[in-house]
Formats: structure tokens, sequence, C-alpha cells
């Protein structure tokens, strides 16, 4: 049996005529659709989640709250119509390309009028339809942990935690499973790559356009590859040309005229902003026009027309002037925007927190990997306690060995003595023994450092554990030489009721809405639910900011120009070099190329 084609070369080609012969009017489509989304329908979204956490009686859903988010039924009632208005705008956004685009292939020509007409109708006809939920879970997780092809501001924020991830690939079954995980979701993506065009250009039902997208792909993936490499490629290229365009200016005025770095930068980054906006849309609308290139001659080979098009019309002057005046705004208010995280210096006040010790060179959370933390210059050793079942203490993140020993059995089925005989090993052939938590707190005490111990519970804890715990520590080495801090809410309270004086702070991995209300000190981000937003919202509560767990140098810099309390790494002497070459820096290219690489590589 013959498979439909799927032609390359002619689709690419058809795609960038059409995008880059009616520039200007591809622009307009650009400003108003990317316009609409990142300016009217991401805000609704964040108000709507906003709304809901509120709503369940909350100030911020996060792993502790999240049941009582989810027994609140106003709260989930306006949850679950946030994800469908999600899918609804992902979906419109894409068919609004796809109507342009089949309609410009046709007959060169397309009406405002006429692209909104047909989006209702279709919108209409499918959000009739119990079936188009299946679109909820395609566009809201497959599509964007999938990465396959241009993708949403609407879905940037759906990834798995940094933290998550970190944890994963530190065992090499979990690491392969992961990437077999991710590739099988970018290989669904490149089957199902048709299923929004053809929703949007047929009278397909969800199902119906899922499974014909599955099937017109069918052996056909290198081609779908070659198809999204023609617009990607470009795409990236385009985007180094901007950010070394937009450096330049600041690189010489740096060299010339310092004083005039700060303006110079504010006006480069708001103008790259602008661009990449323009040139990110651009391409996006270059990729529809050669999916849907694509999908007519498969369409056309079977016999199946699509059947959208519409009359030829130029864009209206009055649109395009408002689309010019709106850009130069745009650009001043971004350039004003700018400037003030390029003017930020970090002060050298932030802390360096070596996480789990430095394992680099020693197994994690053992007296080997602390020496080496102190060694490295870390503030702060970051480590994990949990209870044995002799109601003792020793260090240990996992609740069981499996990973570091081996052995299959948990720290809460063990004493004491049982537990410190154990060796455990990391990827490297490093080995130790698990340190008991009072061996570990006299090693620190010789090496006059600083410990910010995170208390772990696995649920077989003896009823006054976290008494026992601070009597401990107080008995070998004063409490209150240390720090703290736990994922558990209920510690951070009874915590904070035994010892008002101690400095405790409360872990946030995932978090939507405003700040956890909390007893606690110091809140400990994840650093993807980090926004310069979030911390002057927990700032202005009078709570300390650390983010976790930072491995690149890049965030390193941007996080303590952002003077965040504290980060933790893996990397504690990358940290403490860092933080020497950013504290008082000079000029303002550093800044400026470390904020054009976060727009590069988020636009």
């Amino acid at each position: 049996m013959k498979r439909p084609p799927l032609p390359v070369r002619r689709s690419l080609a058809e795609g960038y005529r059409e995008a880059f012969t009616r520039l200007g009017r591809t622009l307009v489509v650009v400003a108003v659709v990317q316009g609409a989304v990142a300016l009217v329908a991401a805000p609704l979204l964040v108000a709507l989640f906003g709304l809901a956490t509120r709503a369940s009686g909350l100030t911020a859903v996060t792993t502790t709250t999240f049941g009582q988010f989810l027994r609140s039924p106003a709260g989930l009632a306006i949850a679950i119509t946030s994800l469908v208005l999600v899918a609804a705008a992902l979906l419109a956004q894409a068919a609004i390309f796809a109507f342009i685009a089949d309609a410009r292939l046709r007959d060169g020509g397309f009406t405002a009028r006429g692209v909104a007409r047909r989006l209702g109708e279709r919108l209409s006809d499918l959000l009739r339809r119990p079936s188009t939920l299946l679109l909820i879970p395609y566009l809201v997780l497959v599509v964007p942990l999938g990465q396959a092809g241009i993708g949403s501001v609407l879905t940037r924020w759906i990834a798995i935690p940094r933290f998550v991830t970190d944890e994963i690939v530190k065992t090499p079954m979990l690491a392969i499973a992961y990437i077999v995980v991710i590739l099988l979701l970018w290989w669904v993506n490149l089957r199902l790559i048709f299923t929004i065009p053809l929703l949007a250009l047929t009278d397909m039902t969800a199902p119906r356009a899922l499974a014909r997208s599955w099937m017109l792909t069918r052996w056909r993936s290198v081609r779908v590859v070659a198809l999204l490499a023609g617009v990607l490629v470009p795409l990236a290229i385009g985007s180094m040309i901007l950010a070394g365009a937009a450096l330049l200016p600041t690189l010489i005025s740096d060299a010339t005229v310092p004083d005039a770095s700060l303006a110079v930068a504010s006006l480069s980054l708001g103008a790259l902003q602008v661009a990449v906006f323009f040139f990110v849309g651009v391409m996006l609308m270059v990729q529809a026009q050669t999916l849907v290139a694509a999908l007519r001659a498969a369409q056309a080979w079977e016999d199946a027309p699509l059947t959208v098009a519409g009359p030829r019309r130029r864009v209206g002057r009055p649109l395009a002037v408002t689309v010019v005046t709106a850009s130069v705004l745009a650009f001043g208010g971004a350039s004003a925007a700018a400037s003030g995280p390029l003017d930020e210096v970090a002060d050298g006040a932030t802390l360096v927190l070596a996480h789990r010790g430095f394992t680099a060179s020693g197994v994690e959370n053992t007296i080997p990997a602390l020496d080496a933390a102190n060694a490295a210059g870390a503030d702060l050793v970051e480590m994990d306690v949990q209870q044995t079942a002799d109601g003792r203490w020793v260090l240990m993140h996992d609740t069981d060995l499996k990973r570091l020993a081996g052995k299959d059995t948990s720290v809460g089925a063990l004493t004491l003595a049982e537990a410190t005989a154990i060796t455990v090993h990391d990827e490297e052939g490093r080995t130790a023994k698990i340190p008991s938590l009072r061996e570990y707190l006299q090693r620190a005490d010789e090496l006059g450092q600083q410990l910010l111990i995170e208390i772990k519970v696995h649920g077989g804890e003896t009823p006054d554990y976290v008494e026992g715990l601070i009597d401990l520590i107080d008995e070998v080495d004063g409490a209150d030489e240390h720090i703290y801090h736990t994922l558990s809410a209920d510690v951070v309270d009874e915590f904070t009721r035994l010892r008002p004086d101690l400095t405790i702070g409360y872990i946030v991995p995932i978090s939507f809405g405003g700040v956890p209300d909390t007893p606690a000190s110091f809140l400990v981000l994840e650093q993807s639910v980090y926004t310069q937003q979030r911390r002057d919202d927990i700032w202005n509560t009078g709570k300390a900011v650390f983010v976790w767990t930072v491995q690149d140098e890049a965030d390193m810099r941007e996080l303590m120009r952002d003077r965040v309390d504290g980060i933790i790494t893996d990397h504690p002497d990358l940290a403490v070099k860092t933080l020497e070459d950013v504290t008082g820096e000079k000029g303002l290219s550093a800044r400026l190329a470390d904020a054009v690489g976060r727009l590069i590589a988020t636009p």
C-alpha cells in the first residue's frame, strides 16, 4: 500500500515564500495573534489560577496544600475551567495560523472577519463534543513535554521540575527510562503533528484528527523531523544573529563610554525583545504554512481536499498603523522595564550552600562530602536527616537504601547500629559509611562549618521526634549554631512552637498563587518556581529566599545579581568562584549577555 506523500522541500519552500513575500501582513498577524496570547490570554489564565487558589481558602497551592485544594469544589471547578481555557486558547492560536496558511496557499488572501467566523464555528462545534476533552492532555501535557516544533507561551510553565530530573539521572536505570519516555513523547508529537491543522481545516472530531495524523505520519517520522528542522534550525541561527546584534552596542559602550552602558543595554534588550517576539512569530507562521502545505499534498493524494478558503484582501492601513504604534510602545516599555534588572549588581551577600555536601568529592550526606564542601568554601552544608527504628538519627536523603547501598530496606526499619554499619557508594565508585547525626555534627563543629539540616519525614517517627532532634543537636553542638528546613508544614509548625528562637525554612518544590502561609523564617524555592516577582513577594513578608538546586553558572549569576539570600548547589566550588566574579562587576556586557541568553532560550 502506497503512503501519502509528505514533500519536504516543496512544503518548506511554500511555507517561507508565503510568509516572507507577504511579510507586512505576516507581521500584523503575529502582532495580533501572539499579542493577544501574551497580553490577554496568559494574564487571564494566571488570574484564574489565582482565583482558584483563593477560592480554596489558600494563599498558594503547594505540595503540602494540594490535597486541600482538591477538596475545594469551587477552587477545583475554577482550575478545571482554566485547563479547558488553556486548551481552547492553544487550539485557537494554532488554528488561526492554520486558517491563514491554508487561505494563502489556496488563493493568496484572507480576511480577519472570515478567520474569526471560521474559528468561532470550529470551536463551537468542538466544544459541544465530549470527545474534544482528549485534546486537553494532548495540548497541555504531551505537546509541551514532547517539545516538537515551536511552542506557546501558554505552556512555558509546563515542564518536569529540575529537582525531579536531577534525582532521576542519579540512578542509571531511571535515567535510561527517563530518556526513553522523553523520546517517546517527542515521537508521539511527531506522529500527531497534523492534529490541529486537521481540526481547523476539516470537520473532523478530535479522535478522528488524532487518528488521521497518526496514519499520515506512519513511517514518515524522518520527513516530519525534516519539516520541523527546516524551521527550527533557521530559527536558532536567526536568534543567535539577533543576540549578537543586541550585544554589540553595549560591548562598544563598555569600552568607550561606560556611563552610557545602562541606557544602551536597556534599549538593546528592549529592541531584542520586540525583535524576538516578531521573529519567533514569523517562524511560527512558517511552521504552520509548511505543515499545512504538507497536509494539503497528503490530502490531495487521497482526494480529500481541505475545506477552508477565504477571499483575498489586503491588511487595512489602520490595523497596520496600530501594530507599528504598539510595537514602538512595546519597545519603550520593554527598555524601561529592562533597566531595573540590568542595574542590579551582586552584593556578595548570597550564601552558597553545598547540596548534601560536595558530591563531586564524596558520597552525598557523608563525612567526606562534608569535608570537601568545607574545603570548597561553602557557607553552609545542606544535609538530610531521618529517624531510625530505635529513635536515633542518621544522614540519608532517600527513604530506602536501594540507590546508594543496593539494599531493599528503609532507614525507618533499621536501628542506628544497623544503619551506620552500611556502606554507601556513588556512581564514581567512592564509598563511605552512613554517618550518625551525632558523628556528623561533631565533625562539622571541628571544621567550624554551619549546616542547613533538612528534616526528612518517612512516616514512622516517634511522636516526639522533632523535640528529640532538637535536644540531640543542642547536646552536641548547640541547635542555634545551625539552620533547618523541611518539606513538611507540620514539622515547621512544631519546630516553631518548640523553639521559636531557631531558624527553620519551608521547602517549596511546586507553587501556584501567592506566598505560602507558614511561620517559617525563609522559603526554599525550586529553581523553576523562582521569579523576581515571587522573590519580592516573599521578601515583603519578611522571609528570606533560598533557591535550589542551582547547577548552571549562568543561573548562579542571575540569582546572585538578584541578591537572593542563598543558593543550594551540587557545585559549591563553582558557586563560590562565580560569586567572587559577579560581586561588584564592572560594565553591563556580562549582565546583558545573560539576559539575552535567557530570552533566546525561552522566547
